[in-house]
């Protein structure tokens, strides 16, 4: 899956879409992060949410985060 990001809730929609799709709870993530799942609801819902947390949580379901830089097509 490949999204342009705009924004880091864009980030967390995706991950929670993941987190559905692959019907992992977040216990069962929590666990793997050696987290209470109220630290991950609350990783999930901090507002500065960030590229590190997405990776983390990522890995507990066997995917990866790749960024890759690409010129636009457009001007922003």
């Amino acid at each position: 899956m490949a999204i342009i990001y705009k924004d880091n809730e864009q980030i967390l929609i995706e991950i929670k879409k993941i987190i559905l799709e692959t019907k992992t709870t977040q216990r069962e993530i929590a666990d793997k992060l050696g987290i209470k799942p109220q630290g991950l609801t609350k990783m999930l819902n901090k507002k500065n949410f960030g590229f590190e947390d997405a990776q983390k949580i990522l890995a507990t379901m066997g995917y990866d985060l790749i960024i890759d830089f690409k010129q636009a097509t457009e001007e922003i």
